[in-house]
């Protein structure tokens, strides 16, 4: 396997979730800045996991029929540059969303697309996945703590620019990626997709792994809200999530021998009874001890989980259907399971409080979890995937 692809794929993974790592904690910032209201500043948060819904399956269809997967990965990344380009300019909440509507949506297409790409060096001999993926949640850590006194001494309009500026490594990364071999989807092949994916074993997986992401939803959204009520300074704010992160990295470059041993239903399913202990800890007690087990529990909830979903939908979708496929997990898990989740806790928030959140976290994890054993009984009827 040449050096140049896995290279030029873990230089994808670092640029984009060091993107990530700016925008997810400081955007906000920003807007806020700008007086935006709260209720503002949630809708325009929600385009990303909107746009991560609707528009990576298009784009995975279309690489699939043109056999040009690099081709649509730099024009979605030049596109997405471009876009958020002029939100420095932008003062107002109706042109705020514009701009940020169509960023979020030329840049969904590439990750998926990234996926595929990923899966198949690994297969043909490369590093595994997750040893690539893992230089994203690396770079998401280092641009999280790192942009934080950046902010603090020019304002939260310097993560504008930092962000212009890692998206055009971005670019550059993608114009690294080897060209593949073109080939292309027979006529007809966009019906049997939608045949294939109306299966019940396809549509029992992806509303696992909806689920799945779902009951994360307390915890992107009020975690760190819950952890400074519970007295919490900032600094050990940041430290959780550090250590959630970093269990994150260990756990996938771990996952060749996880998987290799377990496959990827049993650790699908293993990962989602922890999310299920993780949670109801969380509901139980703030105390620093089962914070820390909490967040270490990340590995399994988190970065187990994604490697060995994203392994299954590899070998699930086939050959001919695998840019599809990545993109139909992304858009269920990422887009489908953020909204829901974000959505959902938003809601209860004020009735039920941290601790019912996370609770009924915990019953959506085991329903996760029940639909991965329906799905091992199915799949123990055909091969048996393994890695």
């Amino acid at each position: 396997m040449p050096l140049a692809a896995p290279l030029a794929l873990s230089l994808f993974y670092l640029t984009s979730f060091a993107v990530l790592g700016v925008y997810l904690p400081y955007f906000n910032l920003y807007l806020d800045a700008l007086g935006f209201s709260g209720l503002q500043i949630g809708l325009l948060t929600m385009l990303l996991p909107l746009s991560g819904a609707l528009v990576p399956t298009f784009g995975g269809m279309l690489a699939d029929r043109l056999g040009w997967r690099r081709g649509l990965v730099i024009g979605s990344s030049l596109m997405a540059l471009v876009a958020f380009g002029f939100v420095p300019g932008v003062r107002t909440f109706p042109a705020m969303v514009a701009v940020v509507a169509v960023y979020a949506a030329l840049r969904a297409p590439a990750l998926p697309l990234i996926e595929a790409a990923a899966m198949e060096v690994s297969e043909a001999g490369g590093p595994h996945y997750g040893r690539m993926r893992a230089w994203g949640s690396l770079a998401f850590i280092v641009m999280a703590l790192g942009t934080g006194p950046v902010v603090a001494r020019w304002g939260a309009r310097a993560a504008l620019f930092m962000i212009i500026v890692l998206l055009a490594l971005n670019v550059l990364s993608t114009l690294m990626l080897p060209g593949e071999k073109r080939t292309t989807v027979p006529a007809g092949a966009t019906g049997s997709l939608r045949h294939f994916v109306r299966r019940p074993r396809i549509l029992l997986f992806l509303l696992a792994c909806l689920l799945s992401q779902a009951s994360h939803g307390p915890y992107y959204v009020f975690y760190s809200i819950y952890l400074e009520k519970s007295g919490y300074p900032p600094q050990a704010i940041g430290v959780l999530w550090g250590i959630a992160v970093a269990c994150e990295i260990v756990a996938m470059l771990l996952m060749p021998t996880i998987l290799g041993r377990l496959g990827t239903l049993p650790t699908m399913g293993a990962s989602v009874l922890l999310a299920a202990v993780r949670w109801w800890v969380c509901a139980t007690s703030a105390a620093p001890a089962a914070m820390i087990l909490a967040q270490t529990l990340h590995a399994a909830t988190y970065a187990a989980f994604h490697v060995a979903a994203v392994t299954h939908t590899h070998h699930l979708f086939g050959a001919e259907r695998r840019s599809s496929g990545q993109a139909i997990y992304g858009s269920a898990t990422y887009g489908g399971g953020n909204m829901l989740g974000m959505l959902v806790s938003g809601v209860l928030y004020d009735r039920s409080g941290m601790a019912g959140l996370f609770a009924g976290a915990a019953v959506v994890a085991l329903a996760s979890g029940l639909l991965i054993v329906a799905v091992s009984r199915r799949e123990a009827r055909g091969a048996r995937w393994q890695v």
